[in-house]
């Protein structure tokens, strides 16, 4: 009998910075969570294929993360169910953390962060709309995707002063175990899904990196 193939989770960040940016926060912070959740997460026993990336050239228009996508087999396509995406989740002056999904609406990665950070924080971290990122390549590839973004951003977001000595272990973990217990929650063996509900989480308004937006 063949043995059916798995799904697929990806949790991905860029190593890229620009030019004359040291990049701690943009973002190195999203890498390293990354590499460590892949740390974290290698051992334990899943019925889902987790993968971890990083991408270049995300700051020349995510062209790392649109290759890589672009080259996914069909069927590598169609078996992933979701993608994190980590980018500048560190700084210690940054705002709160947010979820955007590219056309701003909920899908499978904000369902499973929003009951796994009411499950660490008693309130769900909010989400909205927001592209920019890698988790576009993926979204535009049809696969439910988002971007863990702390918003406002840090006043030294693309500058020299953006350093490793203004990041927050603090914040690095909180977002670590938000992904990472929503990851796991869903690739578990035998895991019982969750039966989400689109109408619930209440509506607020937080600073965005692009203009002030409406969250839930």
């Amino acid at each position: 009998m063949k043995q059916k193939k798995s799904d697929i989770i990806y949790i991905t960040g860029h190593h890229d910075s620009v030019a004359g940016a040291p990049g701690a926060n943009d973002d190195a912070s999203g890498t390293s969570v990354t590499l460590e959740l892949a740390r974290v997460l290698k051992n334990l026993p899943t019925d889902t294929e987790i993968r971890f990336v990083t991408f270049g050239a995300e700051e020349n228009g995510l062209l790392g993360s649109q290759h890589y996508v672009s080259n996914l087999p069909d069927d590598d396509i169609k078996r992933t169910i979701a993608n994190f995406n980590l980018d500048m989740v560190g700084s210690r002056d940054a705002g709160d953390l947010v979820i955007l999904t590219n056309d701003g609406e909920m899908n499978l990665v904000t369902e499973l962060a929003q009951a796994s950070s009411t499950r660490l924080n008693g309130e769900p971290t909010p989400y909205g709309q927001g592209g920019r990122s890698d988790h576009v390549s993926f979204a535009e590839a049809g696969i439910p995707a988002a971007l863990f973004i702390h918003s406002p951003s840090e006043p030294w977001y693309h500058t020299p002063d953006d350093t490793i000595d203004k990041i927050s272990k603090e914040k690095l973990q909180d977002v670590a175990e938000i992904v990472g217990t929503a990851v796991y929650d869903q690739a578990k063996i035998e895991a019982k899904k969750p039966d989400f509900n689109h109408k619930k989480g209440k509506k607020v308004k937080v600073p965005h990196l692009f203009g002030e937006k409406e969250f839930k």
